[in-house]
């Protein structure tokens, strides 16, 4: 408990959710992200929020820009390869909801870096004024570990989710939101296990096996 104060567990599981790679089950290898993949134009992606592959081709991303469809520059969704999943036409507005949406996408993507790098230097530090600094370690590495695997536990189970009530918008809430629960959860969980092995480790003797004479 001594360390607690010191824990950077909730700003780090808060922001990994911006830098996870979130799956969204059923979908074939779709995931949320708040970066583009594949190829960026010079200028840079004018859409903040991505429900992609890994190599970017199949996409539903929320843009800011001239919309085909509308005629008019707007907050919209642009896809391909995705319709199949979450019903989304090519140029679909966006509207108010997607203008919130879009804007916290974008703040999100670099205020969750932030906090990733605010959690560690929490964590760092208490590795640092921790009475055992070894076992503090233990359970910070594996508070790391726990975090970045509940956040794609529960991820994935809040973008399935999201799916069912909101296809494409719904996806990316219930994604994020999971994520940052499911990463509050295994850091704690993942921290615990890790003090657990170093306090039985530390405890356990090991008595070596008597030689004996070769016959």
């Amino acid at each position: 408990m001594a360390d607690e104060p010191r824990s950077g567990a909730i700003p780090y599981a808060i922001g990994q959710a911006s830098i996870v790679r979130i799956p969204v089950p059923g979908t074939n290898g779709l995931a949320i992200e708040l970066k583009p993949r594949g190829r960026i134009p010079a200028g840079g992606s004018t859409s903040t929020l991505f429900i992609q592959d890994a190599t970017g081709n199949r996409h539903l991303r929320l843009d800011y820009g001239y919309n085909a469809q509308t005629k008019t520059i707007d907050y919209h969704w642009n896809q391909k390869g995705t319709n199949a999943f979450f019903k989304i036409q090519n140029h679909t507005p966006a509207g108010s909801s997607g203008e919130g949406l879009y804007k916290a996408s974008r703040y999100f993507r670099y205020g969750g870096r932030l906090l990733v790098v605010v959690g560690v230097g929490m964590d760092v530090y208490s590795i640092v004024t921790a009475s055992k600094p070894i076992r503090r370690a233990s359970e910070v590495v594996t508070g790391w570990a726990g975090a970045w695997a509940g956040c794609e536990v529960f991820g994935g189970a809040g973008a399935a989710g999201g799916t069912a009530v909101a296809p494409g918008p719904g996806t990316a809430i219930g994604g994020v939101g999971g994520c940052i629960i499911g990463g509050i959860g295994g850091y704690w969980l993942g921290s615990k296990a890790g003090g657990a092995v170093y306090d039985w480790a530390e405890d356990t003797i090991f008595t070596p096996v008597p030689e004996t004479s070769k016959p």
